[in-house]
């Protein structure tokens, strides 16, 4: 494909849920979002909890909530690999309310609980984000 576009693949433990060209990409990393373009320099990051959002050739939008992992950029190719990745309409506020009630509610008793109460806190906001914002 030329240089107008952006190779995306986004990888779960289970499955490939795309591989295809898109115009442009927005994300989150552990320190803030990332807009990637098409000629961006090679990267490797840590992906964050939040929207994974493609601009498709079209000028389409797709969402998605990404699940932590990993992004690469190299050669034109950008590939997020996640523990798991739900498309936008598939966000249930509901549940997403509850886990963080849930994580919340949960007393930590040594400091790795509570990052991981942290993380679980932050997981859920992003999902109830997404869930609210149905573009």
């Amino acid at each position: 494909m030329a240089a107008q576009s952006l190779q995306l693949v986004l990888v779960t433990p289970e499955v490939t849920l795309l591989d295809e060209f898109v115009a442009a990409l927005r994300f989150p990393l552990l320190d803030g979002q990332i807009g990637i373009l098409p000629g961006r320099a090679p990267m490797i990051g840590r992906l964050g909890y939040g929207e994974l959002n493609v601009t498709g050739l079209d000028g389409g939008h797709s969402s998605y909530f990404v699940d932590g992992g990993f992004v690469q950029v190299k050669e034109g190719a950008v590939t997020l690999l996640t523990d798991r990745a739900i498309p936008r309409d598939a966000i249930n506020a509901g549940d997403a309310s509850r886990k963080l009630q849930e994580a919340v509610a949960r007393v930590a008793k040594t400091d790795s609980e509570a990052a991981a109460r942290e993380r679980d806190q932050e997981r859920a906001r992003q999902m109830l984000a997404m869930a609210g914002d149905r573009r």
